[in-house]
């Protein structure tokens, strides 16, 4: 994911955040500064569910990009080996088991999905 595209996740999250958690904390209130924007209370629980579902979807946004960063930096560190076992005709598979067996990683399920999500950037590795 590009920077500049994070960058403003981050900008965006820190608002629409703020007005989630107000939404949640004063829904229905008649003292709530969201009288000023919308007079009607029924809608609070709206925002509210909106502004946090927004904040979920901003959120997970960046997890992948951090999910995706830490793949793509380990097969950095390891481009060389990588390249190497290739060249002595090991797959995609056996390179993964490989990688995570020296990181102590050897079986359950954090191994399984780290292994799944390995294989898949291993095949866009050149």
């Amino acid at each position: 994911m590009p920077k500049p595209f994070l960058y403003i996740i981050y900008v965006l999250i820190l608002p629409i955040g703020l007005v989630a958690m107000y939404a949640l904390l004063n829904a229905g209130s008649p003292d709530s500064l969201l009288r000023l924007i919308i007079p009607d209370s029924r809608y609070d629980v709206y925002i509210a569910a909106a502004s946090s579902f927004s904040v979920f979807v901003l959120g997970f946004f960046i997890f992948f990009s951090r999910d995706q960063e830490g793949f793509q930096h380990l097969l950095k560190l390891n481009a060389d080996k990588i390249r190497e076992m290739r060249v002595q005709g090991k797959n995609d598979n056996q390179i993964a088991d490989s990688m995570l067996s020296a990181m102590g990683s050897v079986r359950g399920y954090r191994h399984n999905m780290a292994r799944k999500k390995l294989i898949v950037y291993l095949n866009d590795f050149k």
